[in-house]
């Protein structure tokens, strides 16, 4: 029998697996999430350029092309739950121009499942190093043994500094910090050597180790599109509360780095990131005015994750946005602020209708798991 969406999916187009591809902490390459597809298409140490058109990729595009996205979780994937597909024949139709839309008309037009254009997007996730306990993730502070990050080194950062050398978007620190991982610094140090500067890297931080003496010791200059810098307070006392054995003054001169960068126009975009919690939702109208006063281009407040909550008791003893917090309609007065109403403020899942998107952190095209998924 026919799932309710299988008629739907058949029309559909899904360009993931076309210019895209995600790298697991299990050294597995995916072309999505796992949760969202779960078959692996290859493994790091593959020769990228034969992951990327593994038997496996090929089978996965075919099924995308033939309309039965056979190996997509449908009760998963975002872009399927959400109906947020586009339809094959407005592609074939569409009259835009972009390369892009050609390059998929092409595609559906031949049926062609390998492909001699490398991804144009990459979400590099395969370690999980970071500096400090994250609130936002749960997680502690890791870092790879040097045996495991040389190895990482070996298999993967030249092979894929060239591979990725075109990319138009590489995506890192989404669930790590990459400035306190040894493999991504030197992966960042390649990269930067091989290829042409086109502000491709989209960096997702803390921003304690992002100094400018990093900066400019791997030469980034010219590298970086974007900044993606996860604060979570306003208040010396509340960030210590969130990481202990930090302190928010050691990040501001980091900070204010980024807003030279953003001034200079360096970078494109500098956002700062808040995930809302019972100990720090009073802040959100100062974090704002703080994010102003060292020149981010906008702030992004999340909900706490659904994890986080589970893992300290659940229910809604963190998540004020839950209707049983005590704190709930307090929070609700607090997004009625006219500061958490402008232009450079977007708010996700809190009760307030999200009205702006982050755009330039997004892979190439549509609603992507870049976009759809906390930092």
């Amino acid at each position: 029998m026919d799932r309710p969406d299988d008629t739907w999916l058949s029309q559909r187009f899904c360009s993931n697996p076309f210019e895209r591809i995600e790298t697991q902490p299990n050294q597995d390459i995916h072309f999505c999430p796992a949760a969202w597809q779960p078959a692996a298409i290859g493994s790091l140490s593959d020769n990228p350029e034969t992951a990327w058109n593994s038997p496996k990729a090929q089978e996965i595009r075919r099924s995308i092309l033939e309309g039965d996205f056979s190996h997509c979780c449908h009760l998963e994937c975002p872009r399927i739950t959400g109906r947020d597909l586009p339809a094959r024949e407005e592609i074939l139709s569409e009259i835009d121009p972009s390369p892009a839309v050609a390059y998929y008309r092409e595609i559906i037009k031949t049926g062609r499942t390998r492909l001699d254009k490398p991804p144009a997007c990459a979400s590099l996730g395969h370690d999980l190093s970071s500096n400090t306990a994250c609130p936002s993730r749960a997680t502690k502070p890791v870092q790879l043994k040097k045996y495991d990050a040389d190895r990482l080194d070996w298999i993967f950062n030249e092979p894929y500094a060239r591979f990725l050398s075109k990319a138009d978007r590489i995506t890192i620190g989404r669930e790590g910090e990459p400035f306190a991982s040894r493999h991504f610094l030197n992966f960042l140090k390649n990269f930067c050597r091989v290829a042409e500067p086109r502000k491709a890297l989209n960096l997702h931080t803390n921003g304690l180790l992002l100094t400018e003496a990093v900066w400019n010791r791997l030469d980034l200059w010219g590298h970086v599109g974007s900044v993606h810098v996860s604060v979570d307070a306003a208040t010396t006392e509340t960030y210590n509360e969130l990481r202990p054995g930090r302190q928010l003054v050691q990040l501001m001169p980091n900070l204010s780095f980024l807003g030279h960068l953003r001034r200079l126009k360096a970078i494109d975009t500098f956002q700062m990131k808040f995930v809302v919690r019972q100990e720090n939702y009073t802040e959100m109208p100062d974090f704002v005015r703080l994010a102003r006063r060292v020149g981010a281009t906008g702030v992004l407040f999340q909900r706490v994750r659904d994890q986080q909550v589970r893992e300290e008791g659940g229910g809604p003893a963190v998540d004020v946005a839950d209707p049983r917090h005590s704190d709930h309609e307090a929070l609700q007065l607090i997004l009625e602020d006219p500061v958490l109403n402008a232009q450079d403020v977007e708010v996700v899942d809190l009760k307030l209708a999200p009205r702006h998107r982050d755009v330039s952190g997004a892979a190439c095209s549509g609603a992507t798991p870049d976009q759809v998924r906390q930092g």
